[in-house]
């Protein structure tokens, strides 16, 4: 059978065209309304306004915090500087008039003095140092102090001398028994006053002993240590004895020396005072003053000699402080000037004094105690035993 044949459709394509331009045609002419109705300024409805921004509420402004003024700085005074002290100068050699000396009774002349010769050694003065610490440690609520004073040698006769006798050093001994303490006593060493001062007259030149110029600077040193004001010289009437003689020349009867006299100055305190003395150290007599003056006494006026007690009460001191001085008869030349500075002053001379020292300090209500002796006591085992006596 033939096949059936279908006639062709009519094409779509034109239509479709048409149709979108159309559709374009009206998008156009829409868009074109819509641009007149909202055009700035048009005759149609108001344009739509930008609402402008609400402004912000102005913060009021934070004050700036006023720091408070600040002080101007008040310099502090300026101190008035203390005046510097003039510095010590360093002692000089002993005067040497470059001759030799000899020996006499066992002493050594030399232009026109007599000297004591030194020949103590550590091992002679341990003893001594010893025994002070123990002291020391019997006498409880008491400030214990020990000075030990050199001879005349040692400032008066030149080191070239003394070298050439085979003399000890009294420094190095002095300095080995202050170190040989506990820490119960304090030293006093006086070695650099006297040295400094060597040139004047610290020493008798025919007697054994220092002067009581010589005790003055010993004293000073003293009260620096014990904490105690120490009265100046020029509070003390001087007066002077001439004619003296000494222990040394009694000795030699050198006509060096008696042909060169001295003369013993004592120093009268300017403050009012009682001196007594006692030889059982319980009941005291009065004295006339705290020296002698009767010059044929010699070194002796000095606190009346070496008596078991002597008592001095200086009646316008306020210490609060009672000195006992244990001493040989170098403690004499001293006596007047300690009397300066403590309410009361014990002198005991530990070679004849028969009481027990800590039981008369515990009754006499002693706060202070000087062991004073010379370096030739303190090298003489005799004089420890006597100190030993006292405890």
């Amino acid at each position: 059978m033939p096949a059936r044949h279908r006639a062709p459709e009519p094409s779509r394509a034109p239509w479709l065209i048409a149709a979108v331009l159309i559709v374009l045609a009206g998008l156009v002419a829409a868009g074109f309304l819509l641009w007149k109705k909202f055009e700035p300024g048009s005759g149609g409805r108001a344009a739509i306004e930008t609402p402008a921004p609400t402004a912000l509420p102005t913060a009021a402004p934070t004050p700036t915090p006023t720091a408070p003024p600040t002080p101007t700085p008040t310099a502090p005074p300026t101190p008035t500087p203390e005046p510097t002290p003039e510095p010590t100068p360093t002692p000089g050699p002993i005067p040497d008039n470059g001759e030799d000396g000899y020996l006499s009774e066992g002493l050594y002349i030399w232009n026109n003095m007599a000297f004591e010769l030194f020949y103590g050694y550590d091992e002679s003065a341990q003893p001594y140092a010893q025994a002070i610490s123990g002291y020391a440690e019997k006498l409880p609520g008491v400030r214990v102090y020990n000075m030990v004073v050199p001879n005349h040698s040692e400032f008066g006769l030149p080191e070239r001398l003394r070298d050439g006798l085979g003399c000890g050093s009294q420094r190095a001994n002095t300095s080995f028994i202050y170190q040989s303490y506990g820490s119960g006593v304090t030293p006093v060493d006086i070695y650099d006053a006297l040295n400094q001062h060597k040139e004047e007259p610290i020493y008798f030149n025919t007697d054994t002993h220092w002067t009581a110029l010589g005790a003055y600077y010993a004293y000073e040193v003293f009260c620096s240590q014990a904490g105690v004001p120490a009265a100046p010289l020029s509070d003390f009437t001087k007066s002077s004895y001439p004619g003296f003689l000494g222990y040394l020349y009694q000795m030699t009867g050198d006509s060096s020396l008696e042909t060169h006299p001295e003369q013993i100055e004592l120093y009268e305190p300017g403050f009012p005072y009682t001196a007594e003395v006692s030889y059982d150290g319980e009941s005291f007599s009065p004295l006339a003053g705290i020296n002698s003056t009767d010059s044929s006494m010699g070194y002796s006026m000095l606190l009346w000699g070496d008596n078991p007690c002597l008592r001095v009460v200086n009646e316008s001191a306020q210490t609060g402080r009672r000195l006992a001085l244990v001493k040989e008869s170098y403690g004499n030349a001293i006596g007047a000037f300690l009397a300066a500075s403590f309410d009361q002053v014990y002198a005991i001379d530990f070679r004849s004094f028969e009481g027990n020292l800590p039981g008369f300090c515990q009754e006499n209500g002693i706060t202070d105690l000087l062991f004073l002796n010379s370096t030739m006591a303190a090298n003489t085992y005799a004089r420890v035993e006597d100190l030993d006596r006292l405890f």
